[in-house]
């Protein structure tokens, strides 16, 4: 349909504009919103699902999908804006990426956060940002997580590279105590206690979410052996063995598969996720590690626990959980090391944490009722967690999966 705006008696301003298309039965579709379709898979869930079905999944209204398949028959290609090539052609760009291009894992991501803080301080070259430039990206709302109000745990190690390649690491102490990371003697203490575990699972709204976070912390292992990774396909039904309940689990760290035991119920769980999602025997069971850490963070946030929130490796707790919680609940350090999959050195050094309760009980003489833990998990993760399961299979809108 083209529209001639000089048939119109007056120039309408963009409000009035938009009203008089949808007068005319034109659908107006926000760039943000094309974006989220896009970078959601919207496409390919359209053609294997159905567009009703891909509404519900992605929370975009039906004709909204309409609008855009009707305006973009295949997925939109990407351009270039200019100031990319402005960005690629600054003295800071070209150092930086001569000293950690190939060298960092995070390596795009830096460039990207770089690209953002030049065009927040008007394309000033990285190489001549002073001590006020950094202050000034550090206190900026487009630099916070809009959750925490807080600056991104990535965003602070990008400037700190930033910092180094420029040859002005000198800086860093002033930003370094600002609490970016958790004060030396509580990484011990980094892990989830009985209440933690509660509000998060009742928080779930997601079956993925669900099922990741109960594997995750009775496996002792790895985010990165369960989920599906740069470097790991993560958990697949054909690596779950029913008969003797347990899972065969890669772990990239340490390049090798790692055989882990766990309760009868938690298989059976699996099993029926598996069957709910129609998951084939070489799939994965989980999504990419980067997409279900934005969801947990998610999670955290509306059960507060600020232990996973306000962290950027929000999957690892289950690895101290497990580790913390066995140890209380009478694993013997023998069967945490081979669980885990980690020696008992590095156990003790960063893992163990200790519960208040033990130091009483040993110190004090305290009375404690310790329940062993395989009844502990029980009761505290594996029957609610079935619990919720079952819950949001009620309510199809609210479970949202694979």
């Amino acid at each position: 349909m083209v529209i001639r705006l000089y048939a119109f008696p007056f120039i309408p301003n963009a409000y009035m504009l938009s009203r008089i298309l949808i007068l005319l039965g034109v659908k107006m579709v926000k760039q943000t919103t094309i974006h989220e379709f896009v970078t959601k898979n919207g496409y390919v869930l359209v053609e294997k699902i159905g567009k009703t079905q891909t509404s519900l999944l992605l929370k975009i209204s039906r004709p909204t999908i309409d609008a855009i398949l009707k305006e973009h028959p295949t997925t939109p290609q990407k351009t270039i804006p200019k100031y990319v090539f402005q960005w690629e052609e600054t003295e800071g760009n070209r150092i930086f990426v001569e000293k950690y291009h190939g060298q960092v894992k995070d390596f795009k991501r830096y460039i990207a956060i770089g690209l953002k803080a030049w065009l927040f301080l008007g394309k000033k070259d990285p190489l001549f940002w002073d001590i006020d430039d950094f202050r000034a990206i550090w206190r900026a709302e487009e630099f916070s997580d809009p959750q925490t109000r807080k600056m991104r745990f990535e965003t602070a190690i990008a400037l700190r590279k930033w910092m180094r390649a420029m040859g002005k690491a000198d800086l860093w102490p002033e930003f370094a105590t600002k609490g970016l990371k958790r004060p030396k003697g509580t990484r011990k203490q980094w892990f989830l206690e009985d209440d933690e575990i509660t509000r998060l699972i009742e928080a779930m709204e997601r079956t993925d979410v669900l099922v990741a976070f109960v594997v995750d912390i009775l496996s002792g292992g790895r985010a990165s052996s369960v989920m599906k990774s740069k470097t790991s396909k993560g958990i697949r039904p054909m690596d779950v063995d029913q008969r003797n309940s347990s899972i065969l689990m890669f772990e990239p760290k340490r390049q090798q598969y790692v055989s882990r035991i766990f309760h009868p119920r938690v298989i059976d769980l699996l099993k029926r996720y598996v069957e709910d999602n129609a998951i084939k025997p070489n799939e994965p069971l989980f999504r990419h590690y980067a997409i279900m850490r934005k969801l947990l963070k998610e999670v955290a946030v509306r059960a507060q626990v600020s232990k996973i929130a306000e962290i950027a490796g929000t999957w690892h707790i289950g690895k101290h959980t497990f580790v913390s919680q066995g140890s209380y609940h009478g694993l013997s350090l023998e069967v945490i090391s081979e669980q885990t999959g980690t020696d008992a050195n590095t156990l003790m050094e960063y893992y163990a944490g200790i519960k208040e309760k033990k130091m009483r009980l040993e110190l004090l003489g305290e009375k404690v009722d310790i329940e062993p833990f395989h009844e502990w998990a029980l009761r505290v993760i594996i029957q609610p967690s079935i619990k919720r399961y079952e819950r949001l299979l009620e309510n199809s809108s609210e479970s949202v999966t694979y």
